[in-house]
Parts: structure tokens; sequence; C-alpha cells
């Protein structure tokens, strides 16, 4: 289908694919192997972590504008693609992937 495309009409829709790709869910489970799991409940302006075992936490986008990465504290959480870096203070930082 790509070849009857325009060179521009290509990267547009490369584009575009890769821009949808990169839109996190509302809802998220991330397998973080040995880790368990976090589920990542995402309002885009904020974001609810919940792991495996029960804790929870609210985290703001950092800065406010951000739509990837959130963070208060000692806490953090970038969103990448299916990826998710899940970090806390005195702890190693865990990579999950939905």
């Amino acid at each position: 289908m790509t070849a009857c495309m325009a060179d521009d009409q290509q990267s547009q829709a490369r584009q575009e694919l890769a821009e949808t790709a990169m839109i996190q869910p509302r809802n998220a489970t991330y397998d973080c192997g040995e880790d368990g799991s976090i589920t990542v409940e995402n309002g885009r302006t904020a974001v609810r972590l919940v792991e495996a075992q029960g804790d929870s936490y609210d985290l703001p986008a950092s800065p406010p504008t951000q739509t990837s990465r959130y963070g208060e504290g000692g806490y953090a959480l970038v969103l990448e693609g299916r990826e998710a870096l899940w970090m806390k203070a005195r702890h190693e930082p865990m990579t999950c992937r939905r």
C-alpha cells in the first residue's frame, strides 16, 4: 500500500503510527519480571501507580506539561511506548513492559 503513496504521505503515515504507539492507555499493567508488576491508571496530568503488593502512589506530571514523566518526592515514573521505568528512593529502578 505504501508503494502507491507519495514520499510525504508515507512520512506522515509513519509519524502517525509512531505517535499512536506512544499514546499510553488509560489503564495498563506492566510486567516487571522478578520484581512483580505495576498497574498504572493514567490521567495524563497525573498517574496512580499500584504495585503488586498493593502499595499505591499518586504522581503528578513532572514538569506539569509532560505526558510521559511523573514524579514527586522520591518517586518517579517514565512511560515510553510499551515500557515503564519505575524509580523509588533507596531501591533499584525497575524496567517494566506491558
